[in-house]
């Protein structure tokens, strides 16, 4: 995990998983852009908290070019996730052979242009970071996870991953996360729920970690039978 630069074929895709992966990009960033999802929310944070400089996205999946649309100045990003097949999802973005809908959204809102958005640096790694036990050589301005770590079974667990993913940090850089809170029916189809999220087990983790909080809010959804809730923070180093 210490190479940022390491090149990943895209030779082997698995195509049963690929088709999973597009009908998600399909449903959500392949699809115009959906309100009060708490998308808003996270879209205006990056914008207005994020640094100029790298960014390293966990659980990254298709979307880096939907996130890159609102951050202003990033010159190098390392996505990291499990599926090649998802990341192959964002070649064909990059290459124009798919786009992505909901991102016409923030283009307007941030005055960007695509083109120049799809000329930033991206590199991928193959990674499970729930799995992840050692610790990388390089900091990063930015470090992300949008969904990620609400995978988490418990608090121990996610706190736990949360100091992962702080510890890449730049001194000054920031850390901005986003949990989807499931819902009763969503947490029995998973098995667990993650109602452990709020905004107190933030404030808790700045205080143990010295890290000040720039945002942390509990954002209400409307209109999804998934989730009921989603957590948006951002933690200062």
């Amino acid at each position: 995990m210490h190479n940022y630069e390491k090149v990943i074929s895209f030779d082997d895709i698995n195509m049963e998983e690929y088709s999973k992966q597009l009908e998600y990009f399909n449903n959500y960033y392949g699809s115009p852009f959906r309100k009060e999802q708490g998308t808003e929310e996270i879209l205006d944070v990056i914008n207005k908290y994020s640094k100029d400089g790298t960014l390293i996205d966990f659980g990254s999946g298709s979307n880096i070019y939907f996130w890159l649309t609102a951050f202003k100045n990033i010159q190098n990003v390392m996505c990291v996730d499990i599926s090649k097949e998802a990341f192959y999802i964002n070649e064909q973005i990059r290459k124009k052979e798919l786009y992505p809908q909901s991102c016409e959204y923030a283009l307007n809102k941030y005055n960007k242009d695509f083109d120049n958005v799809l000329k930033t640096n991206v590199n991928y790694l193959i990674y499970d970071i729930l799995k992840f036990s050692v610790g990388m050589t390089l900091k990063f301005d930015n470090v992300t996870q949008f969904g990620l770590l609400g995978l988490c079974k418990n608090e121990k667990e996610y706190t736990s991953n949360l100091k992962k993913l702080y510890s890449l940090v730049n001194k000054d850089g920031v850390l901005i996360g986003a949990n989807w809170c499931f819902s009763e029916s969503y947490s029995d189809k998973m098995s667990f729920n993650n109602k452990y999220l709020s905004e107190q087990l933030i404030n808790s983790f700045a205080k143990i970690n010295n890290c000040t909080v720039l945002f942390n809010k509990l954002i209400p959804i409307k209109n999804d039978r998934n989730y009921k809730s989603v957590l948006v923070y951002v933690l200062k180093k």
